[in-house]
């Protein structure tokens, strides 16, 4: 969803607010963010409605001497959060927050123009147009 909202994207909001003096913190925080804050919003939804959905689906079609992870967790927060429900779930974040940025890393390495590159490629060509005039 993200990238889908990325694809329609006006880099030029991006280059201007540089040229104004923004760092790139300021610049997501403040020209990027906003824009792609509904396909954010949505996609956070979609997650937790999958998830809850994982969740109803495990719960009852699991059997009687089978405890899975999601109805464990469920349990454990019913009757009080011990500290391995809190482990477990620290390790949970950790592990998706380590693939999202493996993926992310991947893919801008596979890809033409990398962030680092497109500034590269920009710098080459007003060099080239300087050359020119």
């Amino acid at each position: 969803m993200i990238r889908s909202r990325l694809a329609g994207f006006d880099r030029n909001l991006e280059e201007a607010a540089r040229d104004l003096g923004a760092n790139e913190w300021r610049v997501f925080r403040f020209v990027t963010l906003p824009l792609i804050a509904p396909a954010v919003a949505a996609g956070a939804l979609l997650a937790f409605t999958l998830s809850i959905d994982d969740f109803v689906i495990t719960f009852f079609t699991s059997g009687p001497g089978a405890i899975t992870l999601p109805v464990y967790i469920y349990s454990s927060v019913k009757r009080g959060i011990r500290p391995d429900v809190n482990a477990l779930s620290t390790l949970i974040v950790v592990a998706t927050v380590v693939t999202l940025l493996l993926s992310y890393w991947l893919s801008t390495r596979q890809s033409d123009l990398g962030p680092n590159e497109w500034s590269r490629g920009a710098e080459r060509m007003a060099r080239t147009e300087r050359e020119l005039l």
